[in-house]
């Protein structure tokens, strides 16, 4: 983007500042290259002050000093005043030492103009093109009048005239390059433009973005707890009729208000999951870290599933673990996290067995493996098992339903400890979901990625 006098003062600066590091490292490059081909080709030096001279204007006199940048139109003409004072300064020295190369002074001339088109106004290309101009003019008017010693010369024999062609010449030439190099220039700004405008347009909509998912967020979770309330009563008093002994119901309403209990108690749990995402997301679900012994939480957990391990005939068993394993946990979340775990395996297991490992990791944390002999899962399909809502990738009966959340929350509650979770499964071959637990919660690095909870997510809980 080129500069102009609207361009916030502090972005000018920073141009500025680039420029003159710019400078101080072709000053230490080029001037040791010059005294040594100087020297190699045998020149005669005479004196070098002017090139310490150009050193001493390009380190303090042209220096980008922050009081001339506290507001735009001051900052713009300091840095177009920069450019100027550079090239009179290289203009200066080269005749002072007593010679003024033309294709040193072009380069010097390119340099400017490259910087005028690619930063600031088009203008001022053709306008270093005209200051070169005059001065390579001037320098050769009072050079060939005596007024100041001759540092441009086109050789001997040559008439008024003709070395006035070859100024004229050489001035067209100045121009030339100021008109080629602002085709080029305006080029690669107009692209440079279009890719801000692309950028700034792409930062709206991710703006936008996140206040409707925020508003969103925000309506889930006053919404889930709208309908928690009421719905509490609902399963609360549906426990009661089916619990009362005094008025016994009959077959039809105690299968009726069953349906409800288990109905409520399934829309209790996704508004539970809903919340637990909403406050994930939200960045307002913390960790309260203790001591746990995760043998004894694996045991309590399990009991939980025994009986309906039973019912279904399903082997349900602890094969490998140590005597204690103990960490700093949140265990609440862990239990969570085995409670989802476990409750998917019973959910797509109709035969065979469910085996739990716990392994001591070499630095001290935890390895628990939940493996079951269900239908597995697709490969395709394990990279969104752990996204919400959607579920998808193992082949389940119509009876066999859930919030969609389960796994997703459980990678938000592995991940807030700082672990990992994956699953290794093939079709009919059955699933391992395996997920670690470092010694101490270590929170997880900031990563952009999409909200779990948009639309287009994938998961099995």
């Amino acid at each position: 983007m080129r500069i102009t006098n609207r361009t916030p003062a502090d972005e000018i600066y920073q141009k500025a500042s680039r420029l003159y590091r710019l400078r101080i490292l072709t000053i230490l490059m080029l001037i040791p290259l010059y005294m040594l081909t100087s020297r190699w080709a045998g020149f005669d030096i005479e004196n070098l002050w002017p090139l310490y001279l150009v050193i001493l204007i390009e380190l303090f006199v042209n220096r980008p000093y922050k009081a001339f940048f506290s507001h735009s139109k001051t900052g713009f003409e300091a840095l177009v005043a920069s450019v100027i004072i550079d090239f009179l300064a290289e203009t200066t020295a080269l005749h002072l030492l007593g010679n003024v190369d033309l294709f040193i002074y072009t380069s010097c001339l390119f340099i400017s103009i490259v910087y005028c088109a690619l930063n600031l106004p088009t203008i001022l290309t053709f306008q270093m093109a005209t200051l070169a101009s005059a001065l390579y003019a001037g320098l050769i008017v009072l050079g060939h009048f005596g007024i100041i010693p001759q540092t441009v010369s086109f050789g001997p024999g040559l008439s008024m005239v003709q070395e006035a062609a070859i100024v004229a010449r050489h001035i067209a030439f100045f121009y030339l390059i100021a008109i080629f190099t602002r085709s080029l220039a305006s080029a690669l700004v107009k692209k440079d433009e279009r890719l801000e405008e692309a950028l700034w347009e792409l930062r709206e909509t991710s703006n936008q973005i996140k206040y409707s998912y925020h508003m969103q967020t925000d309506y889930f979770a006053r919404m889930s707890h709208e309908i928690r309330a009421p719905l509490n009563s609902i399963l609360g008093f549906s426990q009661l009729l089916l619990e009362n002994t005094f008025e016994p119901l009959t077959k039809k309403q105690n299968d009726f208000l069953s349906r409800i209990e288990k109905s409520g108690k399934h829309l209790r749990d996704l508004i539970n999951d809903v919340l637990d995402l909403s406050k994930i997301e939200a960045k307002k679900m913390k960790l309260a870290p203790r001591e746990v012994d995760m043998v004894k939480v694996l045991d309590t957990v399990l009991d939980v599933f025994y009986e309906e391990a039973i019912q279904k005939r399903l082997l349900l068993e602890f094969t490998e673990k140590p005597e204690s394993l103990k960490i700093m946990a949140d265990e609440l979340k862990i239990r969570q996290i085995l409670y989802n775990l476990l409750s998917n395996a019973m959910k797509f297991t109709q035969q065979g067995f469910i085996h739990i490992e716990l392994v001591k990791q070499p630095a001290g944390g935890a390895k628990v493996i939940v493996e079951d002999s269900g239908p597995g899962i697709p490969l395709e399909n394990q990279s969104v098992i752990f996204r919400p809502y959607e579920q998808t990738g193992r082949a389940t009966a119509k009876e066999s339903k859930g919030t969609g959340l389960g796994l997703a929350i459980s990678r938000q509650f592995v991940e807030m400890h700082g672990g990992r979770i994956w699953v290794e499964s093939e079709p009919d071959k059955g699933s391992k979901f395996i997920f670690t637990l470092p010694p101490v919660p270590v929170p997880p690095p900031l990563k952009l990625e999409k909200s779990p909870l948009t639309p287009g997510g994938n998961s099995t809980a």
